[in-house]
């Protein structure tokens, strides 16, 4: 891209806790894009290790990048910290411990140039471009990527929403509403260029039993959010959710909870079944295509074993 179509800016926001390790990578990565008109947001969720030092180092470094500093109160509250010191016209999202490639930013820009009507720009599978409602019941389908990470988001469509401060899940609560709050969303192929790291320490990640406790919140806030502002889709939205409950269904059977949470592991995995038993009865038949009814059965699956 010319750099003199370099007008819109984008806002990359990074929480970060306890990230020292992976940071240098991150940072260097969002600021090496082809892409240069970006602002880097770091958001220290009060890291106890090197973290804070070195975000400090970048803004120092490149006026690109400015730091908010806090103390610890989980990734919405980072989240939000972030959307409220972003000034640029779109928000991007890169967690701390993840790196992009140089042209990951320039991508998302180009379909903005094609797609100048639209307020959000999101990888999937329902590749095409959708006017309100029709978002909210593709991204409820699972035929929209269910991560913040690839996303391109108009700034204004995020004023008045905020995070919630759940412990897993608040970044699909927060798509959600971004779905239904945009005009016309664009859904591009999935891409490559956003590299994942599996660190169970980061802000944005969930390990253990305890924050898995909180998905049946979450799932119940989808359910209500949909109830009230579009009732025709809920049943899209428990298809949604009994697709999140079989996920959930395996990653908690697979951990090793000492004796004494062995029973909340058992009443967790016997309430993610009733999400998946609802959802099975209230499949949204009309809208979905033979994907969901592969999804639908893997869900059964997961339940029954």
């Amino acid at each position: 891209m010319d750099i003199g179509c370099h007008t819109r800016k984008i806002s990359v926001i990074i929480p970060v806790y306890n990230v020292e390790q992976y940071l240098s990578r991150c940072c260097d990565s969002v600021l090496g894009q082809t892409y240069r008109n970006i602002e880097v947001v770091l958001v220290d969720d009060g890291s106890t290790d090197g973290t804070s030092a070195l975000c400090d180092r970048y803004a120092h470094a490149d006026d690109r990048v400015r730091v908010v500093h806090q103390a610890n109160a989980g990734a919405g509250a980072a989240r939000n910290a972030g959307l409220a010191a972003a000034r640029g016209d779109w928000v991007m999202w890169v967690d701390g411990d993840d790196w992009i490639e140089d042209d990951w930013v320039d991508g998302f820009v180009r379909q903005l140039e094609a797609h100048p009507d639209a307020d959000a720009v999101i990888t999937g599978t329902a590749v095409g471009v959708y006017a309100h409602p029709e978002p909210l019941r593709q991204f409820l389908l699972d035929r929209m990527v269910h991560t913040l990470w690839t996303s391109c988001v108009r700034r204004s469509v995020y004023e008045g929403l905020t995070f919630t401060d759940q412990k897993i899940g608040e970044d699909v609560l927060m798509l959600i509403r971004v779905m239904w709050k945009a005009q016309r969303v664009a859904v591009i192929p999935r891409s490559q260029g956003y590299h994942y790291e599996d660190n169970a320490a980061s802000v944005t990640r969930t390990g253990s039993l305890h924050t898995r406790l909180g998905w049946p919140t979450r799932a119940d806030l989808e359910l209500a959010f949909v109830r009230d502002v579009a009732p025709t889709m809920l049943d899209c939205a428990r298809f949604d959710v009994m697709r999140g409950a079989g996920v959930i269904i395996e990653s908690v059977r697979r951990l090793e909870a000492p004796p004494e949470e062995q029973a909340k592991k058992r009443a967790l995995l016997k309430r993610l079944r009733g999400y998946v038993w609802d959802g099975l009865f209230h499949l949204p038949l009309r809208s979905m295509h033979r994907k969901e009814y592969a999804t639908a059965l893997g869900s059964l699956k997961k339940a029954l074993r």
